[in-house]
């Protein structure tokens, strides 16, 4: 399955049309969090985030701010903590994925050391303001959690502004180690989500049903947004086809559909009729079209820009040939089983990209 667009949503819901130094959460949206970090991030010239913790659904609430940040030239530093596994791989795989090595991304170092706090530092032309209090980056804790949190700028109280900057600062570049794709990959590979983390999401579900009423928009979520990492990365090293093993519930053909949206024209392979139809439906949901057809024993559609097709009827020598599909008609081939096997000429043209789902 796969998840609403909830920063998106949140912003269609309610305009924020006021300003406030003191953040306290709750039923009052003008209390949230969100929208005065959305709005510091859209004019700072840096941003420097340290958070014990980093969740998905946090993340993809900045995600569009931080990046129009990054695509003015802003710097933006971040460091979490990696203690009793609370944040989430998909939140930082999320961060690498769509904002790329210009955010600097550490984790704090120091094993014996608890690591707790919760501040936002945004540096402008002529002054810098910094916020402190209880959020983390997660959907409750920036929106309708109960959360204490404080603004202030260094014109204000520039000493007690200076203590903390220099804290993060000595923490940031001595006491930090870079998430770089190896040490996210061994702490993907450790990770087990705590029992803690299971409250957070379903904090963060509470509060999404609560502050949304929209149709949904559909994104990829937890493992997903690992595996779309990894798809890309592969890729980009030269390899044409990739093989995902996951376990029931991650959702591989939503992942199929969300890897597939680069490609103009995608065949889904499966040997189950209603596998296909169901195909089709996460296909359409992820896609936002229409465009599709089935080539099964029903039907011999051969010029949607998707095509869910039959084993047992594409696999017959009648159909496998030019006179149904050009050897490069498809630039995207979708296998679902490791049961469906077909070699033909379809596998031949360099371009296309495959994946197998099991």
């Amino acid at each position: 399955m796969a998840e609403r667009n909830t920063a998106e949503e949140l912003d269609d819901v309610y305009e924020i049309k006021y300003s406030t130094d003191a953040m306290t959460g709750g039923a009052d949206k003008r209390m949230y969090l969100y929208y005065q970090l959305a709005d510091s991030i859209k004019k700072a010239d840096s941003v420097d985030i340290i958070v014990s913790f980093l969740m998905e659904s946090g993340v993809k609430m900045l995600l569009g701010e931080l990046d129009d940040a990054l695509k003015r030239g802003a710097k933006i530093r971040i460091l979490t903590g990696n203690y009793l596994g609370i944040t989430q791989p998909s939140a930082l795989y999320l961060i690498k994925h769509k904002l790329g090595d210009q955010v600097d991304l550490r984790f704090y170092n120091e094993k014996n050391r608890s690591f707790h706090p919760k501040s936002y530092m945004f540096h402008y032309k002529d002054y810098s303001e910094l916020y402190i209090g209880s959020s983390n980056i997660s959907r409750s804790a920036l929106t309708s959690g109960i959360e204490w949190n404080y603004r202030f700028s260094n014109k204000t109280d520039p000493i007690n502004y200076e203590k903390f900057y220099n804290t993060f600062v000595d923490l940031f570049e001595n006491h930090s180690i870079v998430i770089d794709d190896e040490e996210l990959k061994k702490y993907s590979k450790n990770w087990h989500r705590p029992a803690v983390s299971k409250d957070l999401d379903r904090y963060d579900l509470k509060d999404d049903k609560e502050t949304s009423n929209q149709i949904p928009l559909f994104e990829p979520r937890g493992a997903q947004i690992e595996a779309l990492c990894a798809l890309e990365n592969t890729r980009a090293e030269g390899a044409r086809r990739a093989l995902v093993q996951a376990a029931t519930g991650v959702g591989k053909t939503y992942l199929a559909a969300f890897d597939s949206k680069n490609y103009e024209r995608v065949l889904f392979v499966a040997h189950r009729e209603e596998i296909l139809k169901q195909a089709a439906e996460s296909f359409k949901n992820v896609r936002d079209s229409d465009d599709y057809g089935f080539f099964n024993g029903d039907s011999k559609c051969t010029e949607k820009s998707v095509i869910f097709a039959s084993v047992a009827t594409l696999g017959r020598v009648e159909y496998l040939n030019e006179n149904y599909f050009a050897p490069d008609y498809f630039t995207y081939v979708v296998i679902d089983d490791e049961r469906v096997i077909i070699r033909t000429k379809l596998e031949k043209p360099s371009k296309i990209k495959g994946l197998a789902l099991i």
